[in-house]
C-alpha cells in the first residue's frame, strides 16, 4: 500500500512539474525558421490604390530583410477587408487565433482599426504602424492602456491642432500669398461627418480654443460625399478667408471637387491623407488636360523627401537597370531629393515582386509605398533589436520597443518611451503645384506645433 501510494505521489508530481513549466515561453508567431505577422488591408475594390502599393513596399523590405539575414524569415499574411471594418474584425481574428501571428504590421485603415480596437486591446498582440491618424490609436501612458498600440503615422488630433497653427500663423494670404490671416478673418471648417473628420476636428477644436478665436469667426460644417456640392455653396456664403478640410480621401475629393466648380478662390489646408489622390482628380480637363484649381491648396506631411540641395541620381542610386518605370527624361530632371529617398526607390527598382499587374518598380513615387515602406522598416529596426527569439515574448517585445527611439526613414522619429502611443508630432508643411509635374512641394520643413506657433 505504501508503495503504491509512493507511485502515485511520484506520478503526480510530475504532471503538477509538467504543468508548472518555469521556463518563459516564446510567443506565437515565433517558429523554428519564421516570424509571422500579418495585416488586412484594402488590396481590391475602391481603396486598392492605396492597399496594394502599401502591402507591396513591405513585402519587399521583409524580402530584403530575409535575404540579409541568417536567422529567422519573415513570413507576411494578409487578408482583403476591402476597407470593411467588419471584414477587418473577422480577417483580425483570424490572423491572431488561426494563423497565430506574432504581430499586426500595417494595420489598415480608419474602419479596421476603429472596428479592431477593442479586440486589439483585449488580446495584447502587438500592433506595429496603423495606416490611419484616427484618435482611437492615441494613448497617455499614464492610464495604463494601450501598450502594445505601436502608433507610428502622425494622430489626427494633433494633426487637427497642426492644422488650425498653421491657418493662424502661416503668411499664406493676400494677393501675393505672403500674408498672415487677418486679426477677424473668417474661418470654414469642412469636415465629413465619420470618424476621420471628427477625429480631426477634436484637434480643430482644441487649438481654437487654446488660441482663444472667437465663436463668430468660426463655421463649422458637416458633409458626406453625396451633399458636398450643397454644404460648400453653404459654406461659401459665409464669406471664408480660408477653409480647413477636416476629412479623408473620399469625401474631400467630393468637398475639392464642389470647390472647384463653384470657382472657389479660398485657400484650403488639409490632412496629410489627402496629399497624394484627391485634389488631382478634383481638377476639370479640357481635352483631357488637367487644368489648375482655381484656389491654392496646402496640406501637411509626414514623408519628408525633399533636400533642395542634393544633387540628381546616378543609375546606381536608383537601382534597376538604372531608370524609373513610366520616366521617359534623364535622371538630371531629378535633382532635390534626399539619399534616403534614393534608398527606397533602389530597393523597389530592384525587386521583382508584383501584385496583379502594379509592379514594385512602378511605385518609386507612391506615398503609399513609401508609407508601407516605413512600416515594414520600423518592424524590422524592433526585430534588430531582440537578441534571444527563443524568450521573446509580446511583453519584452514592447519593452523594446520603449527602450529608445527610432529615426524612421524618409521622416522623424518616434518614440514610445513611457507607454505614450502619439506618433510623430513634427510635420512638414506642402503645398499643390502644376509644374514642372503636378504634386505637393514641400514650402516649410518638418516644424513642431510650438514651432509653427512662434511664426
Amino acid at each position: 500500500m505504501k508503495k503504491l501510494l509512493l507511485v502515485m505521489m511520484v506520478a503526480l508530481s510530475a504532471v503538477v512539474l509538467l504543468g508548472c513549466d518555469t521556463t518563459k515561453n516564446t510567443a506565437q508567431g515565433i517558429t523554428a525558421d519564421k516570424i509571422i505577422i500579418g495585416n488586412t488591408a484594402a488590396t481590391e475594390g475602391a481603396f486598392a490604390g492605396v492597399g496594394v502599393p502599401f502591402n507591396l513596399a513591405m513585402q519587399v523590405v521583409f524580402d530584403e530583410y530575409n535575404a540579409s539575414n541568417d536567422g529567422r524569415d519573415i513570413e507576411f499574411i494578409h487578408y482583403n477587408d476591402n476597407f470593411d471594418g467588419e471584414q477587418g474584425l473577422a480577417h483580425t481574428k483570424t490572423l491572431v487565433e488561426e494563423d497565430k501571428v506574432f504581430a499586426l504590421v500595417g494595420h489598415f485603415g480608419t474602419n479596421t482599426v476603429n472596428a479592431t480596437m477593442d479586440y486589439l486591446l483585449e488580446s495584447g498582440i502587438p500592433m506595429v504602424y496603423g495606416v490611419t491618424g484616427v484618435n482611437s490609436l492615441y494613448y497617455n501612458g499614464s492610464s495604463g492602456v494601450g501598450s502594445n498600440i505601436l502608433s507610428v503615422q502622425p494622430i489626427y488630433r494633433t494633426e487637427g491642432r497642426m492644422l488650425v497653427a498653421r491657418a493662424l500663423h502661416e503668411s499664406l494670404f493676400g494677393p501675393n500669398g505672403d500674408q498672415k490671416l487677418g486679426a477677424d478673418s473668417k474661418i470654414l471648417v469642412l469636415y465629413s461627418d465619420d470618424d476621420a473628420g471628427q477625429s480631426i476636428k477634436v484637434g480643430i477644436d482644441e487649438e481654437l480654443a487654446a488660441q482663444g478665436v472667437a465663436a463668430n469667426r468660426v463655421v463649422k460644417l458637416p458633409f458626406a460625399a453625396l451633399n458636398a456640392a450643397a454644404t460648400v455653396t453653404t459654406g461659401l456664403a459665409q464669406n471664408p478667408d480660408v477653409i480647413i478640410l477636416s476629412s479623408n480621401q473620399a469625401p474631400a475629393t467630393a468637398a475639392a471637387t464642389a470647390l472647384r466648380e463653384q470657382n472657389s478662390t479660398v485657400p484650403v489646408i488639409t490632412s496629410y491623407v489627402n496629399a497624394a489622390t484627391v485634389f488631382t482628380p478634383a481638377q476639370a480637363k479640357v481635352d483631357d488636360v488637367a487644368q489648375p484649381l482655381p484656389y491654392n491648396v496646402y496640406a501637411n506631411a509626414w514623408v519628408d523627401i525633399v533636400d533642395v540641395t542634393a544633387p540628381a541620381p546616378t543609375e546606381a542610386q536608383v537601382g534597376g537597370d538604372g531608370t524609373l518605370d513610366g520616366f521617359a527624361l534623364p535622371l538630371s530632371y531629378l535633382p532635390g531629393f534626399t539619399a534616403e529617398y534614393w534608398e527606397f526607390v533602389k530597393l523597389l527598382n530592384d525587386s521583382t515582386r508584383e501584385s496583379g499587374t502594379t509592379k514594385a518598380k512602378s511605385l518609386w513615387a507612391n506615398p503609399y509605398a513609401m508609407a508601407g515602406y516605413v512600416a515594414a522598416k520600423t518592424f524590422v529596426a524592433l526585430l534588430e533589436r531582440v537578441e534571444d527569439f527563443d524568450t521573446l515574448t509580446w511583453e519584452s517585445f514592447i519593452e523594446l520597443a520603449e527602450s529608445a527611439p527610432i529615426k524612421l526613414p524618409l521622416a522623424g522619429t518616434v518614440n514610445w518611451a513611457d507607454g505614450n502611443r502619439f506618433g510623430l508630432d513634427s510635420l512638414a508643411f506642402t503645398k499643390f503645384v502644376y509644374s514642372p509635374q503636378v504634386t505637393f512641394a514641400k514650402v516649410r520643413e518638418v516644424e513642431s506645433i510650438s514651432d509653427v506657433l512662434k511664426k
